[in-house]
């Protein structure tokens, strides 16, 4: 019987931020667990920002904000789920569909996500 057992390796999502966020995740709790899950993307204005946030609705997230970004550059999309199991499929559907909706306007930009552990 061994003293010390090793994790099991959690398969890749193909983005080493995301991997690494996720076995950081994994070390404080289950990622079967469900928990709070935020994803940020920026838009060049209002517009755009709308258009992802409408989006973002359509796909089942809530839009917890759409407002003028902090250092006053553009506007900034928060949307978010509970209850949200993270996964390493689901982190990659995510960041595909928030990918893609940030490409959809002006100098949109993905900027990644936190979940509460």
């Amino acid at each position: 019987m061994a003293l010390f057992r090793r994790r099991p390796t959690l398969p890749s999502t193909g983005n080493d931020f995301d991997d690494a966020l996720l076995a950081e995740l994994s070390k404080r709790s289950d990622l079967a667990h469900p928990r709070h899950w935020l994803h940020y993307v920026y838009a060049a204005d209002e517009s755009g920002a709308r258009t992802v946030a409408d989006a973002s609705r359509d796909a089942g997230w809530h839009v917890q904000d759409v407002d003028t970004a902090a250092d006053g550059n553009g506007w900034v999309i928060v949307a978010e789920r509970d209850e949200a199991v993270v996964s390493p499929d689901a982190v990659r559907e995510a960041r595909a569909f928030f990918e893609s909706l940030a490409a959809s306007v002006t100098d949109g930009e993905y900027d990644g996500w936190e979940a509460s552990a």
